[in-house]
This record gives structure tokens, sequence and C-alpha cells, in this order.
């Protein structure tokens, strides 16, 4: 099985659970098909973000120079409004 990129977007004010969420069941279906996934986080301009809860994600890059994913991730939260 060819590796799939998972891309999840992250911005200011994204509820955290939205993201760690879908993040951890790719990790998990990874752990039984090892190599199947490559999880990758980004923000709009590679900083990290702040979310509704007050938790600082620190994103892998930012989306200009993220790959073509083959899954995205577009999480809610009040920055999605």
């Amino acid at each position: 099985m060819a590796q799939r990129t998972v891309l999840a977007v992250l911005f200011e004010g994204v509820q955290s659970l939205d993201v760690t969420g879908p993040v951890e069941v790719f990790a998990g279906a990874d752990l039984l098909s090892p190599g199947a996934y490559r999880i990758r986080t980004a923000s709009l301009d590679g900083a990290p973000v702040r979310t509704t809860s007050g938790l600082t994600l620190v994103p892998d890059l930012s989306l200009a120079t993220a790959p073509d994913p083959d899954i995205l991730l577009v999480p809610g939260g009040t920055g999605s409004l």
C-alpha cells in the first residue's frame, strides 16, 4: 500500500479536539499498517496557533510549503467562522 499524506490545517481559534481526534485516528491506523500514513500539520504562515482552549499548536510547516495531501483535514472552531 502506498503511503498517504494527511495534512491537518491549523488556524487561530481552531478547536483542539477537531485537530487531535482525527490525527490520533490516522496515527492509530498507521500503527496497524506501518508507513501507511504520513501526518503533517500546517498553518497559513507556519507560525504556532492558539486554540479555543488556549493550547498552542506548533505546525510542521506553512500551507505554501506543504506537500499536496491525499487527505486534507479542515477542523472547526471559532477561527473557521
